[in-house]
Formats: structure tokens, sequence, C-alpha cells
């Protein structure tokens, strides 16, 4: 009976994402080619992560339908750290430079690089791609993340893969494609 009270606890924060099946993402669907875990800890208001291999090795996040005024992520340090604010007017070329700032300030990153910005669809809208170099505080592991953005209806959707460039992100970012292909909103 203890080895119940102490596992219950690790196990309740996950949730499998079944393989080839659609899965609600809050507002969205997707449909992942294997098992990733979605985490209950959100990101933001209208964020979900999964990963299939641990946060430090690859993720996805999800942000679905974040109105003008809101932030991408949650706020942990108005003073200090100000989240911005998604402002439905912004123009696709200025999406790069918002998610920059947010995902800067989600992880307090002074290393950030834009590598790539070009157009792309999300669910069949028009959107912008993104694809970008960092480094976390105090460690040296250089990172690839590649997000979509799009505006639909005045709100903002977002699908964002991340992980280490020593092999994950090359290995994973095909099937995170996939993934970001299979959204509907």
């Amino acid at each position: 009976m203890l080895i119940a009270a102490v596992a219950s606890p690790a196990v309740a924060g996950w949730k499998l994402m079944p393989a080839k099946q659609p899965v609600a993402v809050d507002s969205l669907k997707v449909t992942p080619e294997n098992d990733w875990n979605q985490s209950s800890a959100r990101p933001g208001k209208q964020g979900r992560t999964w990963t299939r291999d641990g946060f430090e090795l690859n993720a996805i996040e999800f942000f679905a339908a974040i109105p003008s005024g809101q932030p991408i992520y949650r706020e942990r340090d108005k003073k200090r750290n100000p989240m911005p604010k998604f402002d439905s007017g912004l123009l696709l070329p200025e999406l790069a430079d918002f998610f920059e700032k947010s995902f800067r300030a989600q992880n307090q990153l002074s290393d950030y690089t834009l590598i790539e910005s070009s157009p792309a669809t999300l669910n069949g809208a028009k959107g912008l791609r993104v694809r970008y170099r960092y480094t976390l505080p105090n460690d040296e592991l250089t990172r690839l993340g590649e997000a979509r953005l799009a505006v639909v209806k005045g709100k903002l959707y977002v699908a964002n893969f991340y992980a280490p460039k020593l092999h994950y992100f090359d290995s994973h970012l095909p099937e995170a494609n996939n993934i970001m292909d299979t959204l509907k909103f």
C-alpha cells in the first residue's frame, strides 16, 4: 500500500498522447505518429507541453486561441521580466519578434539567435515558421527550435518544437513537423 501511495503522484502529472489517434489539446486536435507524454503543468493559460524523452531532450508546445492582450507564456515576474502581450494587429514578420521576446522571457535567455523566418501554414491559415538557436543560463548545450505561428480571427495559435542540437533536434524534427501539419483548430 505504501508503494501505491508513493507512485501515484509521479504518474498523476502526465497523460499519454497515443500514436496515430487524433488527440484533443484544449481547442486543438493533433495526431502524433508516436506516443508522446503531456505534462499537467501548463506553460501558459492556453498552452500544453508534450515530450517523448523528457523536457531536457525534446518538447513540443501548443498554444490555442490566445486573445489580444494576453501573453503566450504564464507571467512569472512582472517587474523584472515581464511577458510581452499578444496584439492581434501584429503583422506576420512582427510575430517572429513577439515570439522571441516571449520565449526569452519564459526561459530567462540572454542567448537567442533567429536563424530563419519564412511563410508557413498552420491548419491552412497563413502564418510564419521561425527557426531559432539558444542556450539556457549556466548551460553550454546548444538547443534548436522551430515554431509555427498564425493569427486566425484575431487569436494567436502556436506550435513550438525544441530540443538539443546534438542528435535530438534533427532526429525528432520530421515528426514534430508532421504533428504540426495535422493540427486542426
